[in-house]
C-alpha cells in the first residue's frame, strides 16, 4: 500500500469516526452538555472534535472537562 493510499484510508477512518460520534451525540438526547462532553471524551475524541460535534469552542470543552473532574474530586473528599 502506497503512502497516498494509507493517508486516504486514515482520512476516511477519521471521517467515519466523526460521523459515528455525531450520531452518538444526537442519541444522547436531552442530557446536559457537560455529560455529553464527558461521554465523547471517554470515547477518545479530542476537544476540537467534541467542540465541532456539539457546537462549542475547544476552550469550552476543556473547561467543562476540568470542572467535571474537579467536581468528582470534591465529591470524593466529602
Amino acid at each position: 500500500m502506497s503512502a497516498n493510499e494509507q493517508e486516504r484510508l486514515i482520512n476516511a477512518t477519521e471521517r467515519i469516526g466523526l460521523v459515528l460520534a455525531s450520531m452518538y451525540a444526537s442519541q444522547l438526547g436531552e442530557i446536559d452538555q457537560v455529560t455529553k462532553v464527558q461521554k465523547l471524551n471517554h470515547c477518545g475524541f479530542a476537544n476540537t472534535d467534541i467542540a465541532k460535534l456539539l457546537g462549542m469552542t475547544p476552550g469550552a470543552v476543556k473547561i467543562a472537562l476540568h470542572r467535571a473532574r474537579k467536581g468528582k474530586k470534591s465529591k470524593k473528599t466529602k
